[in-house]
Formats: structure tokens, sequence, C-alpha cells
């Protein structure tokens, strides 16, 4: 840290300069378009750090200037947005019966999905990981031939991921303490980006905080529901992770002393009840007939169905789950 009692170290300078840089990028995507001015005077920055930063991110493809507006008092200022174009952010995805990945640009903007069937509660952990990390190579192979790189990745998961971005637990994986972000990182051979972890939770409240239908609120939570339950808190515009970052870890909330039996060895937590292989278990008791069930999207469909068909059974417990 740099201060009055600390000389400034190169590393202390280069770090500064590094968050500077995403102090002026997350403005410009906030605020754009806006003026070397506007960021000046909103960040706190002086004009000549301003100045000297918006040269190098512009050098970067990172910033571009749209031209002069003369919507305002003294002289007319030239404009700033995202450029981005030639990066990209991959994010992952564990789910219930199925792998996704995602490639967005700066601005957010999709430029691929894809989906593999994975059956992850039944795999270990070992096996997630060198399918997450195929399926990581085959779109940073296509971005790459679009002329892009890849500037990070971040994988989300439906279970607890601890400040080393670890998973100390995931009941609905079968997962205990898997150092996911290290290995996936191994499996990938060191790739010149950062790999991060998160709860799906967490990244799902991000997206909509910075993109969604509540873009720029300060105060949100957003739920998720599969195979885990959980919550993702975004208080005073800050992500909310708690002391240990398992802030919004509402999936194992026991409700019901006598309920069925969670993954996580206690009864009656909220997954147990409200998650989807809970919901396709307790609604279509045949459901496991042949085995247990790796594909979870013919049996909603099956649900849902019978709920638009009268289906006594279905409504009660669709009525019954609603309550809780």
């Amino acid at each position: 840290m740099i201060s009055i009692h600390t000389p400034p170290r190169p590393s202390d300078l280069g770090d500064v300069r590094v968050a500077n840089r995403a102090v002026v990028l997350r403005h410009v995507r906030l605020h754009a378009p806006c003026s070397r001015a506007d960021i000046a005077a909103h960040t706190g920055l002086n004009k000549a750090t301003v100045s000297s930063l918006v040269t190098e991110l512009i050098d970067r493809r990172l910033l571009r200037e749209t031209g002069l507006t003369e919507n305002r008092v003294g002289r007319p200022a030239t404009m700033l947005v995202l450029d981005g174009a030639p990066y990209a952010g991959l994010g992952l995805q564990i789910g219930a019966d199925e792998l996704v990945v995602v490639a967005v640009d700066l601005g957010g903007n999709r430029l691929l999905t894809w989906r593999r069937a994975f059956a992850a509660p039944a795999a270990s952990a070992a096996e997630t990981v060198q399918a997450l990390a195929a399926l990581a190579r085959r779109a940073i192979t296509r971005i790459g031939g679009q002329g892009r790189t890849v500037l990070g990745l971040a994988v989300g998961v439906p279970g607890l991921v601890d400040t080393d971005q670890a998973v100390p637990l995931a009941p609905a994986l079968g997962w205990r303490d898997v150092p996911l972000a290290d290995e996936l990182r191994r499996a990938l051979r060191e790739p010149g980006f950062a790999v991060a972890v998160d709860t799906d939770a967490n990244l799902a409240v991000l997206a909509e905080q910075r993109h969604g239908a509540y873009a720029g609120t300060a105060d949100l939570i957003h739920l998720t529901g599969g195979v885990a339950v959980g919550a993702g808190l975004v208080s005073g515009g800050r992500l909310l992770r708690g002391g240990r970052g398992f802030a919004g870890e509402i999936g194992h909330v026991p409700l019901d002393p006598a309920g069925p039996v969670c993954a996580c060895g206690r009864r009656g937590c909220l997954a147990a009840l409200t998650g989807v292989d809970a919901v396709v278990r307790r609604l279509l008791p045949d459901a496991e007939q042949d085995g247990p069930v790796t594909d979870y999207l013919p049996e909603l469909d099956r649900i849902q169905a019978l709920a638009r068909g009268g289906d006594d059974a279905v409504l009660a417990g669709l009525t019954d789950l609603g309550r809780q």
C-alpha cells in the first residue's frame, strides 16, 4: 500500500495504474458516451492521469472515440465508449445435467453459447474439471478464429465457494474440498488469462445488476434454482459475500425437520424440498424407474404438461412447493 510513510515501489505504482485503468473502464461502461473531463470529475482522478489512461486504453482497443458533442457548456468534447472488439470473456456453468459455455464481448453482447450434456452429479470432480477444460478449449479456439483474445474465464458452481475460489462443499455435485480454480488452471495448462470461480447465484446477480432489467440497481437479490438453490446479494452496489464467502447460501436452511433427506445430510433443507431433482422426484414418482435422471428437461416438460392438463396430484404438489 502506498502512503506518506511508505515510499512507493515499482510494483505499487503498477498496481495503482491497473486499478485506475479499471476505474476508467468501469465509468465508461456505466456512463458512455462520456468525455475525459467527465471521467475526471466523477472518479476523482486528475485530468493528466485520465488523459494518459485513456490514451493507453485506446491503444489497447479497449476504448474508442466517437466524435465531438456540442450539447454542453464550453468547448465541444471528444466522447468515449467501450471498444473491446478484439477481446472476449468466457463463462462456464455446471448444471444438473449439462455444462454451458458462453462468450461475451466487453459490452456484454453474447458471441456464442454452447451446451454439452453432462451428468455432473454422477461424475467425479476430476472428470468434471476435464470436461470443463475441453469445452473451454473449444470456445477459446472459436474465439481465437474470430480474431479475438480471451481476457478471462469465470465458472459458476452450484455450491459453496470460499475466498480462495475452492469449493469446500457442493452437496448437489457430491463435492467436498475441491480446489476448482487451481485444478482448471492446470487442466488448461496455465492459460494467459485469469480463471475465477464463484457461485452461480453470485455471478447471476452481477449479470443482472450490470446488464439485466435492473441494471444499475444498488440493492438486488437474485434467486437461482436447479439441483442447488441459492441467492446472490448486491447491497449498496457491491456484491455481498460474507466473511467466508458464503453469504446468500440459502439452499441448506432447514425448513422441515421431518422433510426429505438432503444431499448435505440434514433433513428438510430448502434445496431438498425445491431443488429441480427434488421436484421431479416428488411430482413424477416413476421418473427414476429406469435409473437416475440425467436429463431433467424432458421431466420438467412432463410436469408442465400434466399441470396444464389439470392433473390433481401435480397441481397439489406444485401448490405445496409454492408455499415452501
